[in-house]
Parts: structure tokens; sequence; C-alpha cells
């Protein structure tokens, strides 16, 4: 039995439905203001430096 067509029009409604229903505008960074949560500790798992904090920039 072919049950592709009908998968694909399933998973294409549920796309569409989830988009209608969605708790709130997707929002990208930080808000203006607002403070830094952390900051950025880079950690090398490859190379001579593996297992040890270095910014490679």
């Amino acid at each position: 039995m072919n049950f592709r067509g009908p998968m694909v029009a399933g998973m294409v409604l549920a796309i569409a439905i989830s988009g209608v229903y969605a708790a709130e505008p997707l929002k990208s960074g930080p808000e203006v203001g607002s403070k830094k949560i952390s900051p950025f500790h880079p950690l090398n798992v490859t190379g001579s430096a593996a297992g040890k904090p270095q910014c490679l920039v």
C-alpha cells in the first residue's frame, strides 16, 4: 500500500497549523539594553590544545 501521499499531506497540515498556534513571535538575539547572560569560554577538543580553554582567533 502507498501511504506517502496522505502522510505528506498530514505533515504539511501539521506544519501549517503549528505556525498559526505559535506562542509568541520569534526573536533573534538579546533585547536592546539587556545584560549579557554569561561570557563565552571556548574549549578545544582537538589539536595541541585539546582539553584547554583557548580562543582560536
